[in-house]
């Protein structure tokens, strides 16, 4: 009787610990996204209330650290407006099949968090508004060719080759403006995504003086700059719109670069 006493204890332990497990196991019907050639799982944020940390097949969050979450997952004032999950942008088609919303590394999502709690504090009625976030390096390829009329000196100061990756490919970087509480972004004197020189930042007073930028639209890039700055974002020369959380180096040593989206 004592091996059945103990098989019957057995069953009990096993079927307790699959339990817990599958309590935190993604619920494929929340849109979740699993990335080639990573570690990484996309959620759609919220999993129970809870975000799974136990890593028990493929199907899991490995590293919670090395966790894509949604650009507002701690700061619901961040405004989302996945530009390339539409046609409005420079490529004027959709360049996304499953990604509807923007996704960032933790930490930067974190770090971002305290950049619209300082514009805030600023303005109460600013919001931050992000236009792009992770960004598979299949998408980057369609941009880079679709510039191949562009020396490729000239076409890497508005798309990264993708040949070298973008900090955008392994979720750290981030296009992104100020707008009002309704959604109405600021004049920056350069649409988001525009090619050509207007939107430059490192040109900015040269574009002032000769009047094609008004003081007000400068001051709108240099507050975005001073928020962004103030949480170790780096600002590039040539778009005002696109700011890195880490270097390209630093990025390839913490994350891995995400190739595709798949949906499960």
């Amino acid at each position: 009787m004592k091996w059945i006493s103990f098989l019957v204890l057995f069953f009990l332990i096993y079927s307790c610990s699959s339990n817990d497990a599958n309590k935190n196991k993604i619920n494929d019907s929340e849109g979740a996204l699993v990335l080639r050639n990573s570690d990484t799982i996309i959620g759609q944020s919220k999993f129970n209330g809870k975000i799974p940390e136990a890593k028990v097949d493929e199907y899991y969050f490995k590293d919670r650290k090395k966790m894509l979450v949604e650009a507002n997952e701690f700061n619901e004032s961040i405004l989302i407006q996945l530009k390339y999950a539409t046609k409005d942008n420079f490529m004027k088609r959709k360049l996304y099949d499953t990604l509807k919303t923007a996704y960032l590394q933790l930490e930067v999502a974190q770090r971002l968090a305290k950049v619209q709690d300082e514009l805030t504090k600023i303005n109460p009625n600013y919001h931050l508004l992000v236009y792009d976030a992770l960004r598979p390096l299949s998408v980057q390829w369609e941009m880079w060719n679709a510039l191949d009329s562009i020396p490729a000196t000239e076409r890497g100061k508005f798309v990264s080759n993708p040949l070298k990756g973008s900090v955008h490919n392994f979720g750290a970087a981030v296009d992104v403006t100020i707008c009002d509480v309704a959604g109405k972004p600021v004049d920056m004197g350069a649409k988001y995504d525009e090619i050509g020189k207007i939107a430059y930042p490192s040109l900015e007073a040269f574009f002032l003086k000769s009047g094609k930028l008004t003081k007000k639209q400068v001051e709108n890039r240099k507050l975005l700059r001073k928020v962004m700055q103030g949480q170790g974002f780096r600002n590039i020369p040539t778009e005002w719109w696109h700011f890195n959380a880490f270097s390209r180096e630093e990025c390839k040593r913490r994350f891995k670069i995400i190739e595709r989206e798949i949906s499960l």
